[in-house]
């Protein structure tokens, strides 16, 4: 049988994927890493407890590392599952334009931003608590006062920007977009498993919903359109790079430590509104246009039947 003839849902690989065993893995690997550090700690005299939080430096490796073992471990999961990695990832379409896509990634960044101002402007003045309290959280993990927190910045820089730029835009999209999409797909077919995909982030990033939202559906379709995982890691590092440009030049130059916070977040509603206006119609646009590829054909089976298609017209 071939990957494209499935007749039942047993027949396709990724009915074999399961994802609790993708998470159960996630949390034993960074119970394990997280046990490694602590007797590392005390063999240096360091002494770790519930209240004591790691060194930003060492969370970045924290982070690094159990991506790079969890990603080893669905890669092994899907050998053994029949899974042909090379299907999953595509291709990267011919003369594909990349410079729309920069612009894209642009747009993306300074929507999530302009869409925070200004859904939380309003919501500042009825529940100042709530929104001080998240706009804090948001300063808080800024990237110089991150490294102000670490035994070497410099250092930290440069394990961030690796994180930021190469490990984590091939984890997220290869995890939560390539395997989870099609592994749903799997169980409750292609537009459930879309809507299932979208609810999933919104649950755990219900404070920035709006942008999670448009966040989430840009990838699937840029994934769904392409049918290039490369296309999605590309776009990943983009948006990565870019947020934490912004993230430095707002510190650096719009963030006001010495006022009240809320009244530095209220007296930037301009900024917002700029944002939104320039950012949206590219935005909601691009969603608007390519609406009808999320209900097409999933990128592996697709690829897969590309490639049979050639080595058929190759043996006649």
């Amino acid at each position: 049988m071939t990957i494209t003839k499935i007749t039942s849902p047993e027949d396709n690989p990724f009915h074999r994927i399961k994802l609790r065993q993708i998470f159960g893995g996630w949390f034993l690997l960074a119970m394990g890493i997280y046990f490694q550090i602590v007797m590392i700690g005390y063999t240096r005299g360091i002494k770790f407890d519930s209240k004591l939080t790691l060194d930003p430096f060492v969370e970045e490796i924290f982070g690094i590392y159990l991506s790079i073992l969890l990603l080893a471990l669905v890669w092994r999961q899907c050998k053994l599952a029949g899974i042909e990695i090379k299907y999953l990832v595509g291709k990267v379409p011919d003369r594909y334009q990349w410079l729309p896509l920069v612009g894209l990634a642009i747009a993306s960044v300074f929507f999530s931003i302009s869409v925070f101002r200004v859904f939380y402007y309003p919501l500042s003045f009825f529940v100042p608590s709530f929104v001080e309290k998240i706009l804090t959280e948001r300063r808080n993990f800024s990237i110089l006062m991150t490294a102000s927190k670490t035994f070497n910045p410099a250092l930290y820089y440069l394990i961030s920007a690796i994180n930021s730029c190469v490990i984590s835009p091939i984890f997220n999209p290869f995890i939560f977009t390539a395997i989870m999409l099609h592994r749903w797909a799997a169980k409750w077919g292609n537009i459930p498993a879309i809507l299932a995909h979208c609810l999933f982030f919104i649950i755990f990033g219900y404070k920035y919903f709006i942008s999670v939202l448009i966040g989430i559906l840009m990838y699937l379709i840029l994934y769904l359109k392409t049918r290039s995982l490369v296309i999605l890691i590309v776009f990943s590092a983009l948006e990565n790079i870019i947020f934490k440009i912004w993230n430095l030049s707002y510190t650096t130059f719009f963030d006001n430590q010495t006022a009240n916070i809320l009244d530095v977040f209220r007296s930037q509603i301009h900024l917002g509104v700029l944002f939104f206006a320039l950012s949206a119609p590219w935005v909601i646009g691009f969603i608007y246009k390519n609406w009808s590829v999320l209900k097409g054909p999933l990128p592996y089976f697709a690829n897969a039947a590309e490639a049979e298609k050639i080595k058929a017209d190759s043996e006649t």
